[in-house]
């Protein structure tokens, strides 16, 4: 069966191919069409999907608010059938079809999802079934985002940077926001004001930041750990927006009792485009890198000799990576030096927020020397803690590790001279410039300024 998923409408835009259970492909809208957020009907991923397969036999959806547009926007452009799955069973699905599990316990926790914005399940014989579900606006996603917005962020694009902010201050309004803000209870969180306008828009505190996540990350264990006990089931899948919160997921791998913790790069809407098509006939999941293909990279040797000197290097090169991290396929690489982050921060357009962390990158065989990794996840959705011997440094003494294997073998083949030479540790970060999504063809290189 060749089945297409899609993702839009709201943020996220994407769409996602499968035949006969393979991931034929998958890639944000916003990569063909150089509009950050994209959220339209995804008309160039679905274009190049087919120009690079065929027609579908099914269109896979999961909004019923705009099942009706998308029905109209699909009868356009394809014979395939349109059906609408539900909007946390594709979110659930996208992460079960990274694992060979055929059971497991399910969480999903985002804003909104139809009128749900957290459900809590249990995966059995091919099928979800909803223990327990919090409807919309009693949302987790909402408190985070609204608490984003205070900050001076954008809610949906800017969550990452309160994540990112929390490592520098100290949660003291913990207690006040469990007493005032949300109420907590065993499996269960009330908001106790209407978050759907927000909390107002202010400016950047460490401390609030700080509560915030850790609030967030307590009320995620609570419903983890009360999943655990209901369910009866050893492995967690987790999807959900919420979800590419890093900290918050090495929280419950660390902490929670469940053995295992599958997540899907691509966590938030877009990977529910995969989720839904995979709700149809569930595929075999091999890799992240499933976007376009491109390539334009100096030699390995000539990489590492450049960043040992102190250069910036673009890598673009394969398919690009599902999701919203740089897994090394559209990457910027390059030491871990003061004067090279100075300007890595310009490219970035970091200036004004120079504060935020960069992630570190190195081989696998390499990991363990500097770094506690408390699990081996090659898609950045964990953080590791930082061994005092190594030569990266943080303010919190933790990074959003990327860990690399043969499995890619230009950057393993860089990691392994620029450690010959002092530098077993680079810094990984996304190729784009501010305000533009990652590149996707070597024709948006020139979006990026490399030259300070």
């Amino acid at each position: 069966m060749k089945i297409l998923g899609i993702s839009c409408y709201h943020h996220d835009s994407a769409a996602a191919s499968l035949k006969n259970n393979l991931i034929l492909g998958a890639a944000h809208e916003e990569r063909f069409t150089r509009i950050k957020y994209d959220n339209s009907f995804p008309l160039k991923t679905i274009e190049w999907l087919r120009n690079t397969y065929e027609d579908w036999d099914v269109a896979a959806f999961y909004e019923e608010s705009t099942y009706k547009q998308f029905k109209s926007d699909i009868k356009k452009i394809s014979k395939a059938k349109p059906v609408l799955v539900d909007h946390h069973e594709a979110h659930a699905m996208s992460s079960i079809i990274t694992t060979d599990w055929d059971d497991c316990a399910v969480m999903v926790i985002d804003t909104v999802g139809g009128k749900f914005s957290t459900s809590l399940g249990v995966f059995e014989n091919g099928k979800i079934t909803w223990l327990k579900r919090f409807r919309y606006p009693n949302s987790l996603g909402l408190f985070y985002s609204s608490a984003t917005r205070l900050l001076g962020f954008q809610p949906l694009r800017g969550e990452s940077q309160v994540m990112a902010a929390a490592g520098y201050g100290n949660p003291k309004w913990s207690s006040f926001i469990k007493e005032k803000i949300i109420d907590i209870k065993d499996g269960d969180y009330t908001l106790l004001h209407d978050f759907t306008r927000g909390i107002g828009f202010g400016v950047l505190d460490w401390d609030i930041a700080a509560s915030v996540q850790s609030v967030f990350s307590d009320i995620v264990f609570n419903l983890a750990d009360w999943l655990y006990r209901e369910s009866g089931k050893t492995n967690l899948a987790y999807a959900g927006g919420c979800a590419l919160n890093c900290v918050t997921n090495s929280h419950l791998i660390k902490y929670s009792a469940f053995n295992d913790i599958a997540i899907q790069p691509a966590a938030g809407d877009a990977g529910a485009a995969l989720g839904a098509a995979s709700l149809i006939e569930r595929p075999i999941w091999e890799t992240a890198f499933i976007g376009y293909e491109d390539y334009y990279s100096v030699p390995p040797e000539e990489a590492a000799d450049r960043i040992i000197k102190g250069d910036i290097i673009p890598i673009l090169n394969g398919r690009a990576e599902f999701g919203p991290r740089a897994l090394g396929n559209r990457t910027l690489l390059c030491a871990p030096i003061d004067s090279t982050i100075e300007r890595l921060n310009k490219i970035k357009g970091r200036e004004n927020d120079s504060w935020r962390p960069y992630a570190p990158i190195v081989q696998d065989k390499e990991a363990d020397n500097f770094f506690d990794v408390h699990k081996k996840c090659p898609n950045m959705l964990f953080v590791a803690d930082i061994k005092e011997k190594s030569n990266f440094k943080t303010y919190d003494m933790t990074a959003r590790l990327q860990y690399i294997n043969g499995s890619q073998p230009y950057l393993y083949k860089v990691l392994e001279i620029t450690r010959q030479y002092g530098f077993p540790i680079l810094i990984n970060t996304s190729l784009n410039a501010k305000g533009k999504p990652m590149v996707n063809s070597k024709e948006d290189l020139h979006e990026i300024r490399l030259h300070y």
